[in-house]
This record gives structure tokens, sequence and C-alpha cells, in this order.
């Protein structure tokens, strides 16, 4: 999930300190998180996953499988707009 995470940020253009807002810790505990040096809580999937527009089980399902649902977000461009 660490890795689907990180792919969906970079995607969208969002940083660390952005889900670790929506999910109510630090940036810092948010970095142990996606290192894997600390577990996720079940009760954080669903702020993770309504941040990215996706269902728990689709955050659960991984990177590709949410891309071959078509279900990723909009992506950033390079210039900071979204595309569709």
């Amino acid at each position: 999930m660490n890795e689907t995470i990180k792919l969906l940020m970079t995607r969208t253009g969002h940083r660390q300190v952005d889900v670790a807002e929506v999910v109510g810790i630090t940036r810092g505990s948010l970095s142990q998180r996606l290192l894997g040096n600390s577990g996720w809580r079940v009760n954080d999937l669903p702020a993770v996953a309504d941040f990215f527009g996706l269902t728990v089980a689709e955050l659960l399902s991984g990177y590709a499988a949410i891309a071959q649902a078509k279900r990723l977000p909009p992506a950033k461009s390079a210039t900071g707009q979204t595309r569709l």
C-alpha cells in the first residue's frame, strides 16, 4: 500500500504534508509509514482513500489494479495543471 500511496501522490502532485494533514498526523509520521517503518492504522484508510477519490478496497488493491479499472485520479501536468 505504501508504494500505491507514493505513486498516487506523484500522479496528483500532492505532497506528504497534504496526505498527513488529511490523516491527522505529522509529515514525519507519514514519512515513516511510507518507508514501512511504521504501520498504517485501519481507521486512517478511509481518509487516505477518499483524499484520492478511491474506496478503501481500491486503495488496498494496488496502483496497477486502480489503473486497470480506470479509477486513477486526474494527473497534474508539469505546469501544475490538472490533466484529465
